[in-house]
Parts: structure tokens; C-alpha cells; sequence
């Protein structure tokens, strides 16, 4: 491994260390957010992942806070963009979401841009050869949110035995429609086709 990269996993590890403290030391959340705003932001090399870009580049919360709050400060639940792909993530919608209505009836919280922005992350991971489950992890909370929402027991098996990364396991489940949608839409299709035979 040449100087440069261990150097650069050396301060990203450092900035993982003073997050965890303050974390287990119960700080502030303006400040945990902010200390977890620097890690992500290191941890990306200063560069949006979208565009590459290193103007005004800001922490993104994958998953919203706001819908979301037990994965404000997970390492993995977070993304470096510019603020104008910044801006056209939260363009369809950028208040509290109404926790009452079904995951994304507001436009705020898109599974298919989930899945592109876990993406970009298991890509950067890869790429520069970066430990995922160090530096990209997603507590079991996340992991089991996404598997209510979403199904895929199988997949969900894959990171319990450790033959995926937990971020690859975001990547995954998002990029695909709920198990619920296809039995849905199956019984549907087996429902109207039924009523066919009998007219």
C-alpha cells in the first residue's frame, strides 16, 4: 500500500474515532451531526459522488433524518454531493414527512434515488479500495427498516452470514420493488383474469 493511500485511511479512521466518541460520550446532536457532516465528507475525498465536483460540497442524509432518525450519524447512511445535485435531490420535496402516508406519497423519499446514491457509495468503496463495512457500516436498524419495507428475506440472509457488505445490501434492496408489489400485482392479475373466465 503506497504513503498516499495509507495516509488517507489513517485521517479517514481518525475522523471515524472522534464521531464514535462523541457519539458513546452522548454530545449534542448539532454536533454529532456536524462531526458525522466532516467524516462523510473525508471519507469522499472532499468530492461530490455524483459529479465529481469539489465546490461547496455538503453531507447528505441517504435516508432522512427527519423519516429516519435512527440513522442520522450512520457512516453509511450518508454521501458527499454538491449543492446543486444537493439541490436536486431534496427538489420534489424537502419538509417532514407526514409518517402517516405510505414511504415516498410526498416525493421526498424515492427508493429508486436510494438505491443510485447507496450505489455511488459501494462504487466509490470499491473503486478506491476502501473497507465498506469500516467506513461505509449501517447499523441493524437501517438493515431491518429496509427489510420491513421492503421484503427480501434472501437478501437480508447475505449480510447476517457476511457474503455481502451492509452497504451493498442498501444498494440492493432499493434498487428493487417490494416482494409485496409482485405478490400484489400477481393476485391482481390472477383476480382479473378469473373474472374474465366467468363473464
Amino acid at each position: 500500500m503506497n504513503n498516499k493511500i495509507e495516509e488517507e485511511l489513517t485521517a479517514i479512521r481518525a475522523r471515524r474515532k472522534v464521531l464514535t466518541s462523541a457519539i458513546e460520550r452522548k454530545r449534542s446532536t448539532i454536533w454529532l451531526l456536524r462531526l458525522w457532516s466532516r467524516f462523510i465528507r473525508i471519507r469522499d475525498a472532499f468530492r461530490c459522488l455524483c459529479c465529481e465536483s469539489s465546490e461547496r460540497i455538503q453531507a447528505h442524509h441517504i435516508i432522512r433524518k427527519t423519516l429516519y432518525p435512527l440513522g442520522a450519524f450512520d457512516l453509511g447512511n450518508g454521501i458527499t454531493l454538491c449543492s446543486e445535485c444537493h439541490g436536486r435531490v431534496h427538489a420534489m420535496f424537502n419538509g417532514r414527512p407526514d409518517l402517516s402516508l405510505p414511504l415516498g406519497a410526498e416525493q421526498g423519499d424515492d427508493q429508486d434515488e436510494w438505491a443510485f446514491l447507496f450505489g455511488l457509495l459501494v462504487d466509490d468503496a470499491i473503486r478506491r479500495d476502501l473497507p465498506q463495512d469500516e467506513f461505509y457500516y449501517i447499523g441493524d436498524h437501517i438493515l431491518e427498516f429496509s427489510h420491513a419495507c421492503q421484503g427480501y428475506e434472501e437478501l437480508r440472509e447475505t449480510v447476517v452470514r457476511g457474503d455481502i457488505s451492509r452497504i451493498r445490501f442498501a444498494h440492493e434492496i432499493w434498487r428493487t420493488m417490494p416482494e409485496g408489489f409482485y405478490s400484489g400485482f400477481v393476485s391482481e392479475l390472477i383476480r382479473l383474469n378469473f373474472d374474465d373466465l366467468l363473464d
